[in-house]
């Protein structure tokens, strides 16, 4: 059987939700014996802070550990390697595209993808990068890959074109873990409070601020008071420093950092908070759903796709914190929570699984290259 050599290439595996995609991704697909999966860092990964433990021995994974910055070396190296990979296809995220300019200008034998996680401008803002992009797409020699119908609106607003394939997101079924009990003590056990739970990197497009202000708003006004956890890695310190200022010590908020066991938290929690000022489609609230953890969110990007007001989880109206905290509180005081958890949980049955999501994606590669051996057949 001729197997179909697939390589994937993100800038880092740096914990972040874009980089949990494409690790889960790379597994499913490396579970089809027609595949042979390459997963492709660019940088030099922070040992205490990725997901390279979580590459299924079935994907073979290689790092080119390259520093902060351009490397002119790193960017012949990957070209050199893909020239004697001869891969069939070669599927770039977040800023991968650029490090593969020289192999597809020198290759007709690959067919390339590239996924927009985000709203297409924030993930591509500058304007030379972005008419470098535009040239590959245009021409069909990438091939851009959405993740919500709100991102293939911006694709096709920011590029001008209409050529791209909507592929929503998946997540594997998650399992608690031995630390879930100890969470229940610690967090549920002699109180009375609500308990929310954010995840999310400590970064501008998160918009923690707006959360604990509404969190800070509720706890003034309500005679129950909410407990929040904070989850994520602080990658934005001046935002962080800003956040502690507002917190100023309050007992009901607490910073956790990056945690491997985000399951447990989902499990204990009253709700999942995500208040973000634009998202692409959160693999933190697919999380939240596949545990029936109820989600609040702000309207934006592919979360109003996701999210069924008082069916699936609760949106705010708009970013303000008035309305936040409103939605905290619709959410927290709905008469029957068990019909939204179990939605939650059937929504990401039937469409966000990492199962789904591969299929897709596979799917997507075959019909491709299928369409291109037929023309260079005819040609012939």
């Amino acid at each position: 059987m001729q197997r179909t050599k697939i390589i994937h290439i993100i800038g880092s595996l740096t914990k972040g939700g874009a980089e949990r995609f494409v690790v889960d991704l790379c597994n499913e697909l490396a579970k089809e014996d027609r595949n042979e999966v390459y997963l492709v860092s660019i940088c030099k990964d922070n040992p205490k802070d990725n997901f390279i433990n979580d590459i299924h021995s079935d994907v073979q994974f290689i790092s080119f550990n390259k520093e902060r910055g351009f490397s002119f070396s790193v960017f012949l190296k990957l070209t050199r390697w893909l020239k004697n990979e001869r891969p069939d296809i070669v599927h770039s995220h977040l800023n991968g595209f650029e490090y593969l300019t020289l192999y597809l200008l020198q290759t007709s034998n690959t067919r390339f993808f590239h996924t927009i996680h985000s709203n297409a401008e924030f993930e591509c803002p500058n304007y030379i990068i972005k008419t470098f992009r535009k040239i590959f797409f245009r021409t069909n020699k990438v091939c851009p890959i959405t993740i919500s119908e709100d991102g293939s609106k911006t694709f096709r607003s920011y590029y001008h074109l209409s050529n791209d394939i909507l592929i929503e997101n998946g997540r594997p079924d998650i399992l608690p873990t031995i630390e879930y009990n100890h969470l229940v003590k610690k967090y549920r056990s002699n109180t009375d409070s609500f308990l929310l739970l954010h995840v999310g990197s400590i970064t501008a497009p998160k918009n923690q601020e707006l959360l604990i202000k509404a969190v800070l708003e509720f706890n003034a006004r309500e005679e129950k008071k909410c407990k929040l956890l904070i989850i994520g890695e602080i990658k934005d310190t001046i935002i962080y420093e800003r956040l502690i200022q507002i917190v100023n010590n309050n007992d009901y908020i607490e910073f956790l950092g990056g945690k491997q066991n985000v399951v447990d938290y989902l499990n204990i929690a009253d709700a999942f908070c995500l208040s973000s000022s634009f998202e692409g489609m959160p693999i933190s609230l697919i999380e939240a759903l596949s545990v029936g953890c109820i989600p609040i969110c702000t309207p934006v990007g592919g979360i109003t796709q996701m999210i069924s007001h008082g069916k699936t989880g609760f949106l705010s109206k708009d970013g303000s914190v008035q309305n936040y905290y409103e939605a905290i509180k619709e959410a927290l005081y709905f008469n029957d929570p068990e019909s939204i958890k179990l939605n939650s949980m059937l929504s990401f049955k039937s469409k966000y699984t990492i199962k789904r999501s591969a299929r897709n994606y596979s799917d997507t590669y075959l019909n491709m290259l299928a369409t291109e051996r037929t023309v260079v057949a005819a040609i012939r």
